[in-house]
């Protein structure tokens, strides 16, 4: 029985790395992008962020990706696609990968497929290519994911609800394909032991609610941030004025250029007044940890 038309579909944004914790820690951001479900002959509409470049066919990510999980094209199962996308494109948002979830689960929805959170973890990782993005964006809150031989594996860590990430979105793309070229081949001894020191102390901080871990463990990363920062200038940038608030520091959002300010909600205000007057150009977005991740809303 084909579900009731309208539905819809929604998926969070996501932040990779978390400073310290390159391609391992992910957190998922309560800025969704909206996919509606509605009778129709096959159709792709879209509004928001791509509105006049992303494809209106069947080539569109969303589009490819409710075919796949269907088992059907958009005209075989009467329906059209309507994206309402909220997340920034090419920003180190996730953007692409919950584009990608809207799809799987509207097509498992509509072909009436049991799913469950480790089911779009596989289909997004494998479809979008971006495993820590796909593991926010599938399971919601702060997720690690680790390469256990075989495959990639999920450990769900829960929605960190005191922190309030405050991203800065330049008006700017870089493709994660540059950033990840900046990247050196090897690390020596003591960068390694420090970046597994910094990764290990940010999860107790996050899991054990204590700002000062996570403070501590922000300003650490030695794997990527330091690599990338000719590429995105906003990092140093954002650091130096958020050092002037009570926030408990920045690091880049996924390959960037966003930058991610971490903020306790009750000083969030404070940390947005400051930094609106330092980067007029920038999008300046409040966001909160998501607790849920992609979702039939309706």
């Amino acid at each position: 029985m084909t579900p009731r038309l309208p539905y819809t579909v929604s998926a969070p944004a996501s932040s990779g790395n978390l400073g310290p914790g390159f391609d391992v820690l992910a957190m998922a951001l309560e800025l969704r992008n909206l996919l509606q479900v509605r009778a129709g002959r096959g159709t792709v509409t879209v509004t928001g962020h791509g509105a006049g470049t992303l494809p209106t066919d069947a080539t569109n990510l969303v589009a490819r990706a409710f075919e796949q999980a269907s088992g059907q094209t958009l005209a075989g199962a009467g329906v059209e696609l309507r994206c309402d996308n909220r997340i920034p494109m090419a920003r180190g948002l996730g953007s692409s990968t919950a584009a990608a979830a809207c799809g799987l689960v509207a097509g498992w929805h509509h072909a009436e497929v049991d799913w469950d959170e480790d089911s779009l973890f596989d289909a997004l990782a494998e479809l979008d290519g971006h495993p820590d993005n796909a593991a926010a964006c599938a399971h919601g809150g702060i997720v690690l994911c680790h390469d256990t031989g075989d495959d990639l594996d999920v450990v769900a860590l829960g929605a960190a609800d005191w922190i309030a990430p405050l991203a800065v979105v330049p008006d700017r793309e870089l493709s994660t394909e540059e950033s990840r070229a900046a990247l050196p081949d090897s690390y020596g001894r003591a960068d390694v032991v420090r970046a597994i020191g910094a990764a290990a102390l940010l999860v107790g901080g996050l899991v054990g609610g204590h700002p000062e871990l996570v403070e501590e463990a922000l300003e650490r990363d030695v794997v990527h941030e330091p690599h990338r920062a000719a590429l995105v200038p906003e990092l140093a940038e954002v650091r130096e004025a958020a050092s002037h608030t009570r926030a408990l520091g920045a690091t880049l959002s996924g390959a960037g250029p966003t930058v991610l300010v971490w903020c306790e909600p009750d000083d969030l205000d404070q940390a947005l007044g400051a930094l609106a007057i330092d980067f007029p150009d920038a999008e300046l977005l409040p966001l909160r940890c998501a607790p849920e991740g992609a979702r039939v809303d309706a």
